[in-house]
């Protein structure tokens, strides 16, 4: 019997993921086990990894990890998706840039705060020149956002300078890019689901009160059939960013202009994307993991 082994974090991905990745792989007669990173200690003796990497024929990352991704790719095994992948997409900006190279349209987007190599942001203040370019670039409103972040968390929209001033303040050593405000359909945008190279189906979500549209924030989601060319970038984008399972997010445009947004690499909502379109975006997945490792 072969066996994998599924790495997540969150009691969603530890709970309700696994559950459902473990049924369904059942199902090809593989056993799934759960790691939890936040339970685990990775630790290195007389040579070896305490991961007994070798009784697994390979890896579900919900969550990144480079050590764990590490040694199961020295060991030829493989990982759903990988943390170099994960990375890139984990990254919005690195994101941003990749994209551009390969003329994905995006939004105007510029790069806030990073780490300084190790300075304290407390020390190292944005200077008034900073301040007046991203104005100048971006005009008011913009959005801000966490370069790594999650679910809308801690994007916000910046509506004039007083409010600019007292964000970059108040934000610490947290990195952060800057963004153009979209008016068209704030608070909606159109997901499309890619898995193995291929769209298996898309949604739009619609936040009626707040310019975030991430159903954990709030938002509604509703079965909706993306443009031709949406899925056709959504693949290319996958494809761009090597990622195997992921979620293309595009802003919801007045004149259906394909306008990317995010790009998430574990896209949750399984059991609410089943409801909605008939499709289990974890069945899929497992069926493509198990074509690829049985080649």
């Amino acid at each position: 019997m072969k066996k994998g082994l599924l790495i997540g974090f969150t009691k969603w991905q530890t709970e309700c993921a696994y559950k459902i990745y473990a049924e369904f792989f059942a199902k090809h007669n593989i056993k799934l086990d759960l790691l939890k990173i936040d339970e685990y200690v990775l630790a290195i003796e007389n040579g070896k990894p305490n991961i007994k990497v070798k009784d697994y024929d390979f890896c579900v990352m919900l969550v990144k990890d480079q050590y764990i991704s590490t040694l199961f790719e020295k060991q030829g095994k493989l990982c759903f998706n990988g943390y170099k992948e994960m990375s890139s997409s984990d990254d919005k900006f690195l994101t941003y840039v990749k994209l551009a190279e390969n003329n994905i349209p995006l939004p105007k987007t510029l790069s806030g705060n990073t780490d300084f190599d190790g300075l304290k942001i407390s020390d190292y203040k944005r200077s008034d020149s900073f301040r007046n370019k991203v104005e100048d670039y971006l005009g008011y409103p913009f959005v801000a956002k966490p370069t790594f972040g999650y679910g809308g968390k801690g994007v916000v929209i910046i509506n004039n300078r007083k409010e600019f001033n007292i964000f970059l303040d108040n934000v610490g050593q947290e990195a952060y890019i800057y963004q153009e405000f979209i008016p068209d359909n704030p608070g909606s945008d159109i997901r499309v689901m890619v898995v193995g190279g291929k769209v298996i189906f898309s949604i739009m979500r619609n936040n009626p009160n707040s310019f975030i549209s991430n159903v954990s924030s709030g938002g509604n989601a509703t079965k909706f059939e993306a443009t031709k060319e949406q899925k056709k970038i959504a693949v290319k984008v996958a494809k761009i960013l090597g990622l195997e399972h992921c979620a293309v997010d595009f802003f919801n445009m007045e004149d259906g202009r394909p306008l990317l947004c995010e790009v998430n690499a574990n896209a949750g909502g399984i059991e609410i994307n089943e409801k909605l379109t008939g499709i289990n975006q974890a069945e899929k997945f497992v069926e493509y993991i198990v074509e690829k490792i049985s080649k």
